[in-house]
Formats: structure tokens, sequence, C-alpha cells
């Protein structure tokens, strides 16, 4: 009874309304937005974390990235009312099976550790993108920033929860474990003095999240994803760091300094390529991940990432090259570009810029 009284709404939404209260450990040196005119953070901005954040999940192969086909209404409802009653939910799933599965990292099988990508997305990640959209605001003259922040962060993980329960109706525990716990908790602890310092400056936690682009031909969204780079230093090798990719991929490599401004990364690893329902009890909704292997070639500058290759992955990609603004110019614009070339020789191809969220693109029949 005293774990269930953890999930009681009315004490949730007390949390969440303190938690918009919270400070925020912002400083006049920003931690992680410096307003770069180039690469990943030349495109960042609350509608581009928004889509990248939002519609992360349909980069797997069996998710249809057409909009017409995302069910958010029905995902929006079935969402609430596991939130409304999450006991409920954690009744028909486990509640030995949510701790252990969903929270305390305990199993290690690929199956039952749906607690991987809370902590390094929604807990380490939710809590670098507030801090992050915080000093964006800040740096942009919005009053308010850190509400702002908390606001954004809130209403871009609902609409991501909405967009990844689809059309399943029934038990849900995963948005109670995202929204309830992992996504306060990263506010919370990117609040503590010293914690964005630690990640901005010794784990080197960039946003190096992709370009999407929309595609008229048949309504869809591609090329969405939000992602995160790590780089640690190594003891004695001053030009050499630790790397590490993450967003559905974990990919871990290595990082070399070739000047004082700009590195070369290379990465090998495993990335999500297929979502798939396991182990249902009672109605509830369990998904696991089916990992394929693959790599990937990142070049950035002071942190913003300029282009990166990567080969492999969902969707029978062979290769998926981003070039982001500031490297290709036009007399004064400098387009971004996004290349995704599949195995059945179909070729995606999207242009951003730095004044839209989005971008457009053609494709290929394949």
């Amino acid at each position: 009874m005293i774990l269930r009284t953890l999930f009681d709404t009315r004490r949730s939404v007390a949390h969440a309304i303190l938690l918009v209260c919270l400070p925020a450990c912002l400083t006049a040196a920003p931690h992680f937005y410096h307003n770069y005119p180039y690469g990943t953070e030349s495109l960042y901005n609350p509608l581009s974390v928004t889509l990248n954040a939002s519609f992360d999940i349909l980069q797997v192969t069996n998710r249809n990235n057409v909009l017409a086909a995302q069910h958010i209404g029905s995902g929006f409802r079935n969402v609430f009312d596991n939130l409304r009653n999450p006991a409920r939910a954690i009744d028909a799933y486990g509640w030995r099976r949510f701790w252990t599965n969903e929270v305390i990292p305990l199993s290690f099988h690929t199956d039952d550790a749906q607690y991987v990508p809370n902590y390094k997305l929604h807990l380490i990640g939710g809590g670098m993108t507030y801090v992050m959209l915080a000093e964006w605001y800040e740096a942009h003259h919005w009053n308010y920033p850190r509400t702002l922040a908390v606001l954004t962060v809130a209403g871009q993980r609902l609409l991501n929860e909405a967009v990844e329960n689809g059309d399943f109706k029934g038990p849900n525990t995963d948005p109670i474990a995202d929204l309830l716990i992992f996504d306060p908790l990263g506010v919370v602890l990117f609040s503590i003095p010293g914690v964005p310092g630690f990640f901005a400056d010794r784990m080197g936690l960039r946003d190096w999240s992709f370009q999407p682009f929309y595609l008229p031909q048949d309504n869809s969204l591609r090329n969405s994803g939000q992602k995160f780079s790590y780089k640690v230093a190594l003891p004695g090798l001053e030009s050499w760091r630790l790397f590490y990719f993450s967003g559905i991929e974990g990919m871990g490599g290595l990082s070399k300094r070739l000047n004082e401004a700009d590195d070369l990364s290379a990465a090998l690893g495993l990335i999500a390529s297929r979502l798939v329902d396991v182990d249902s009890l009672n109605g509830s909704r369990k998904l696991t991940t089916k990992l394929v292997w693959a790599g990937g070639l990142f070049y950035d500058r002071n942190g913003s990432l300029l282009a990166s290759l990567i080969f492999g992955g969902p969707r029978a990609y062979l290769a998926r090259l981003n070039i982001f603004p500031g490297v290709l110019h036009w007399r004064a614009f400098s387009p971004g570009l996004a290349l995704l070339y599949q195995k059945n020789g179909a070729i995606s191809l999207g242009l951003t810029a730095r004044w839209s969220p989005v971008g457009i693109g053609v494709a290929s029949r394949s």
C-alpha cells in the first residue's frame, strides 16, 4: 500500500505544481546552449526539440511515419486514462514487474530492461533538455524561461507518449514511469547546483538531434529523432576522449580533437530496429526493441554537430547523412541537408533551414 500511494493522482498533481516552481541552476555562463550559428545548435528551438522528441519513435521500422496514421487523439485518451489511475494499470502489469522492469535496474534481459531509455532519455536527456531550453528562452529574452522550459518539456513528453501509445487501448505503464517518475526527476536532478556543469563539462553532454523533414508525397515525417552525445576525457591522452552516441542508439567509440574547436568521432553499437509487444499480461502492454548493429562518423565544432554519417539501422537503412547549417553555403543561405539511403535503393532528401523547425523533402520511388 505504501508503494501505491506514490501514484495517488492528487499527490502527483501537487508534485507537478511544486516542480514548476523549483529554481533552475542557470548561471551567467550557459551550460548547453551557446547560440552558435552553425551545426545542431543553429537549428535548436522549442519547436524543433518538440518534433524530434515527440516523434522519435517514428524511426523504427514497424511504426508508420505517415502523419495521418498516428492516432494521436486515441493515444492521448489512453495515456490520460492510465495517468488518472496509475495503480490500476500497474495492478494489471504487476507491481514487482513494474519496479524491476521500468524503474529499478534489476533485470538485465533486453525484454525486461524498459528502464534503459527511462534513465538515459527521460532522466538525463529530459533534465538536460530542460536546462538547454531554459537557456534558449533566456538567450532570446523570453520572460520566465525556467517555467517555459518545464512546460515545453512536459508538452513534448505528453505528445511523445501519445504517439508511442498509438491506437492501443488498455493498461500501459510506460507513460506512468516516464511522466510521473523520470521526467520530473530529470528536472529536479538538473536543478541541483553543479549537476548541469558536471554533465556539460565532465561528461561532454550535448544535443545532437536529427533534422526532421516533411515529405509532401506521402504526408510523412522523416529523419526525426532526439540524440545525445557524450565525450569523456581519457587520462594522459589530451587529444582523445571516450565517445558515446545515445538515442534509440547506443554506440560507443572514440573522439579525436583535430584543433581547438573541431572534433572527429567514430562509434559502433546497437540501434533499435523494431518495437515488439512481449509477455503481455491482463491486457497490459510491454514493449521491447529488437536491436541491429550500426556505426557512425561525427564531425563537430565546439560541441555543435556539423555532420554525421550513420551506417545501418531501422527501415533497412544503408546510410543516413546529416549535414547541418554552417557547412554548405549558397550566397547568404546556409541550408542543412539530410540524405537517407535504403537497401532497396530508395533515397529521401530533405533540406532544412535555421528559421524553420522542420525541413521539406522529396523521395525517389522504390
